[in-house]
């Protein structure tokens, strides 16, 4: 039986790397890539030299400009990332029957079954680096190994640059001493309780008998000290479509009340999720974008441990954006929302969930059977019902 390789590859900064292509001024500059200037606007990716001025994606441009006078601030580019990504995929297709691509500099690919066409897994992964940064002068951190899991926590812990190979048998052995918190999909409710048994080391995880592991974490515990030893059986998604799920709401007048506003990111938070769920996905990032009357655009974002799922926390997270994001006094004329790095439900990164966690989930699986059932909108939540029962808004898909 042929055995299963996953090569993870991680282009650390990624944005940022692609903006010092498009303008070479850029190289050797501390800069940020940021939707505006001032308030409350977030940094979504950082230049190595801003990172030594301990700057970090997610931190507020404001404090980022207090650590750099004159810090140089690169609006986004999706057209250039998208052109980036299609160099990437031109790349990986020669090399991966299938793969999965964030859009953001983090790639699976499965290799299995390639080594009489491309030789041992390090070898091909290396061709791989070798011809993306040929193609797009951009370099990868990469890893090797039998599955998704135990390839991004090597990657990771090299990062930002090398190759790295961990062969079949050696899982264990390798994650025995790297830090808890490489692991993915770590919650901060799962990292609190960690800290406190005192662990720093996944192999103190992973040397948990069922008892202990369930007793210490509930009853994700045996899966968290499953992962601790290397244990993944997630696929990389054939099709390699970087999916995305979008929903606009149109206001038929301008609005300013936060009562109407917060009902339609609800409304699309319902629909969009829906939607999503239907298709058994959840969502790694959450966008949000507000066109003010006057035709200025807001945008902001959210990424997340794990998958969004349910619409209650989808609604939390936009509601964080849009107070983030959305701050000037100006009447709103449309909002748009979109679920990106989306991943199948088959396996769920955050290993620790409440207990109402469950309940929500069954509460939700029975309003999503009634919409299924009756069309949507046949069932919603009063905050959507007060602020579109006038007719303040209708949505596009």
């Amino acid at each position: 039986m042929t055995e299963r390789t996953v090569t993870h590859l991680n282009i650390v900064g990624f944005r940022a790397a692609v903006a010092a292509l498009e303008d070479s001024a850029l190289s050797g500059r501390p800069y940020v890539i940021a939707a505006a200037s001032g308030g409350r606007v977030i940094a979504w990716d950082v230049s190595p030299e801003a990172i030594k001025q301990n700057i970090r994606p997610g931190m507020a441009l404001s404090a980022a400009e207090r650590l750099v006078r004159g810090l140089t601030v690169v609006p986004p580019n999706p057209a250039a990332y998208q052109k980036a990504n299609n160099v990437l995929e031109t790349v990986i297709r020669r090399y991966a029957p299938a793969w999965q691509n964030d859009g953001n500099g983090n790639l699976y690919l499965d290799i299995t079954g390639t080594r009489k066409l491309f030789g041992p897994p390090a070898d091909c992964t290396c061709h791989i680096q070798n011809e993306i940064n040929d193609n797009l002068g951009i370099k990868a951190a990469a890893a090797t190994a039998t599955n998704k899991l135990v390839s991004k926590v090597a990657s990771r812990a090299i990062r930002p640059l090398g190759l790295i190979e961990v062969r079949p048998g050696d899982e264990a052995a390798f994650l025995a001493h790297q830090d808890i918190t490489l692991l993915p999909g770590l919650g901060p409710s799962l990292l609190k309780t960690i800290r406190v048994t005192g662990f720093r080391e996944a192999g103190e995880l992973a040397a948990l008998s069922d008892g202990e592991a369930a007793a210490l974490f509930g009853g994700k515990g045996v899966l968290l000290r499953n992962a601790a030893r290397g244990i993944d059986d997630s696929p990389v998604s054939a099709g390699n479509e970087r999916r995305v799920i979008e929903r606009r709401a149109d206001f038929s007048e301008d609005v300013i009340d936060e009562a109407v506003i917060r009902g339609a990111l609800a409304y699309l938070a319902e629909h969009g999720g829906l939607e999503m769920r239907n298709e058994k996905l959840g969502a790694g990032t959450i966008r949000l974008a507000a066109v003010y009357n006057d035709g200025v655009e807001a945008q902001g974002f959210e990424k997340t441990k794990r998958p969004l799922v349910l619409d209650s926390e989808i609604m939390t997270a936009l509601y964080r954006i849009y107070k983030k994001a959305v701050n000037r006094r100006i009447r709103i004329r449309s909002m748009e929302i979109r679920f990106e790095d989306l991943a199948h439900l088959g396996y769920q990164p955050d290993l620790f969930e409440p207990e109402t966690q469950t309940k929500n989930l069954k509460v939700q699986e029975a309003v999503d059977k009634i919409q299924n059932r009756y069309g949507e909108g046949k069932v919603m939540r009063g905050i959507v019902l007060a602020a579109a029962s006038p007719g303040n808004f209708y949505q596009k898909q």
